[in-house]
């Protein structure tokens, strides 16, 4: 029960995540659009040779409007990033319930080695994914050949 409701809430954060991402989005677009509304507007209005200090006002305010949807737009990447972040991390949450409600079901005499992967896999899921360089790549093929020249010595022997 108390899984459903944590599952629940993790659900309603993510849509009322998705709901504010959506709300910058348009907001962001709409803080351009009328920036470059308002620097058209003041650049024909100088065309025009309209006078008065308004027709620089009205320009300035254009390019202010410009950044100030700039960054709306930077805001709403890293919101983007971290809501990817949060998502991922959803999914691993729930392939992780998913995988310790499968060893539930196996029969009894097999549930502690499952367990035991699953923890293993856990723990090490969130290690960084670096490629493997060739002294590492070394090291594994020497350690892998020296065992078994161990177990072919222990065979022989017995």
């Amino acid at each position: 029960m108390a899984t459903n409701v944590h599952e629940e809430r993790l659900e309603s954060y993510y849509a009322l995540n998705v709901l504010h991402l959506r709300w910058s989005f348009w907001a962001s677009l709409a803080a351009l659009v009328v920036g470059l509304t308002a620097l058209l507007f003041g650049i024909v209005l100088l065309y025009l040779g309209t006078p008065g200090i308004g027709v620089a006002l009205v320009s300035v305010g254009g390019v202010v409007s410009e950044f100030i949807g700039a960054g709306f737009f930077v805001l709403y990447s890293r919101n983007l990033k971290q809501l990817n972040i949060f998502y991922e991390k959803l999914i691993k949450h729930q392939d992780t319930m998913y995988a310790i409600g499968l060893v539930s079901h196996l029969p009894e005499s097999m549930r502690p080695d499952q367990y035991k992967t699953v923890i293993a896999t856990l723990l090490t899921r969130n290690e960084p994914k670096q490629p493997m360089s060739p002294e590492l790549a070394k090291v594994i093929t020497d350690a892998m050949r020296d065992e078994k020249q161990k177990g072919r010595q222990g065979a022989g022997s017995g």
